[in-house]
């Protein structure tokens, strides 16, 4: 019997440890210290584009090493993203450390802003993802893989289809204008 293999339609769990390339510290891992482990449907942007390409074809049992360059992993770095942002304007934000990550709503939806300074009476906040600009390393142990219900295509579908993070239409997520951004105190879920 021929094993099924990762394909547009597959259902895939992968496990994998995420390193920036050349590094040998583990950037991510589960808080057991195990392989962080993800399912997702094959073919429609639920990983990153070179996770997608670098695991088309492989069978369940199969080990691959996924180098992305940032445009195909967490994006290139935006100077804009770093700005400040007044305290007074954000409840809560006297209990903000740096480090600390949290949600403001914008135009084309919401956005993450992690506490990278703090200031007298502002907050110097950076949209870019922490690995923004880097080139990282994927170890990928594949799990299973096995053709996706109809049902978890539909889901897949209707996620691709209503992922806003790309306004614009150009493939990259733009670091947010600030003055249009509706700031939700810590630790609250968005809306």
């Amino acid at each position: 019997m021929q094993s099924v293999v990762i394909a547009p339609d597959s259902y895939v769990t992968i496990r994998y440890t995420l390193f920036e390339d050349g590094s040998a510290t583990p950037i991510e891992v589960a808080e057991d210290g195990a392989e962080v482990s993800v399912s997702y449907v094959h073919g429609y942007a639920q990983v990153l584009p070179a996770l997608e390409r670098g695991l088309e074809g492989l069978a369940a049992g199969a080990h691959a090493t996924v180098v992305a360059e940032p445009d195909d992993a967490f994006g290139t770095y935006e100077a804009e993203g770093l700005f400040e942002i007044d305290k007074a304007d954000l409840e809560g934000s006297e209990l903000l450390e740096i480090g600390e990550e949290f949600v403001a709503s914008g135009p084309d939806g919401d956005v993450v802003l992690r506490v990278v300074e703090i200031g007298e009476s502002v907050l110097k906040v950076d949209s870019n993802h922490p690995l923004a600009g880097k080139k990282v390393r994927f170890e990928v142990d594949i799990v299973e893989v096995r053709a996706a219900t109809d049902e978890e295509i539909e889901e897949a579908e209707d996620d691709l289809t209503h992922d806003h993070g790309d306004a614009c239409g150009c493939g990259e997520v733009h670091a947010p204008d600030p003055s249009l951004l509706q700031i939700r105190a810590p630790g609250r879920a968005p809306s």
